[in-house]
């Protein structure tokens, strides 16, 4: 098989700058396209296969924020995220680290906007098929596939411990609960990936839109 990096990143600018669709879209198509083409490379279907660059932004004053991370910093992010995890000997605490990671995966990896991730329900991941099923704004639907065979480990793992974190009926579907059984709070969120980016020794101040913004440059680098 053989795929034309230049004709992917060409139909992507003309997407933009043509059809004038909007940046986020733009690196929606894009994350798919990316996701799709290394799992083909990782099959060995695309030897020689380059990764696709994401297009500039247009008229985009925070295109390049300087809040974002360096790949350096998203893996030591990540590494920290890991090393926690081992070190952890508490169960309950790993548990917690494990749905850490989870979230943290979901918004960098695949891009998910922290008001979508807290709408997550647990019927909303199908563990045969590897799809999350995500609602947007005014309630539109996507699938996004969980490419990382790693992360799908996560997943089925912290649906098979959600029992430990549900103190109440009226929240049992819903997918990243807090340590004492109630939906996780957009703070809640910030503040798990303020522990990790200091755990990290990364200084910039730097949120969860800076880490999921990282993705563009990490892919080009």
């Amino acid at each position: 098989g053989h795929v034309d990096e230049t004709a992917v990143e060409e139909y992507l600018d003309y997407l933009m700058k043509e059809k004038k669709l909007k940046y986020s879209t733009v690196t929606r198509k894009y994350r798919v396209f990316r996701y799709y083409l290394e799992y083909l490379e990782g099959q060995g279907h695309l030897p020689g296969y380059r990764p696709i660059s994401c297009p500039k932004a247009v008229n985009r004053e925070d295109d390049k924020g300087d809040n974002e991370l360096s790949r350096a910093e998203v893996d030591s992010f990540f590494m920290a995220l890991n090393r926690e995890y081992e070190n952890l000997d508490n169960e309950f605490r790993r548990r917690v680290c494990l749905r850490d990671s989870v979230m943290m995966e979901l918004l960098f990896y695949h891009g998910i906007e922290i008001s979508e991730l807290l709408r997550l329900e647990v019927s909303d991941y199908n563990i045969k098929s590897g799809v999350l099923t995500i609602r947007g704004k005014r309630d539109k639907e996507r699938a996004e596939y969980l490419f990382s065979r790693e992360l799908r480990r996560k997943m089925e793992q912290w649906i098979e411990e959600h029992g430990y974190f549900e103190k109440n009926n009226e929240f049992h579907n819903v997918l990243f609960l807090s340590k004492i059984g109630k939906p996780l709070s957009m703070k809640m969120v910030i503040l798990v990936f303020d522990k990790y980016r200091v755990m990290a020794g990364i200084e910039k101040e730097s949120t969860p839109k800076d880490l999921k913004c990282s993705m563009k440059r990490y892919a080009r680098e």
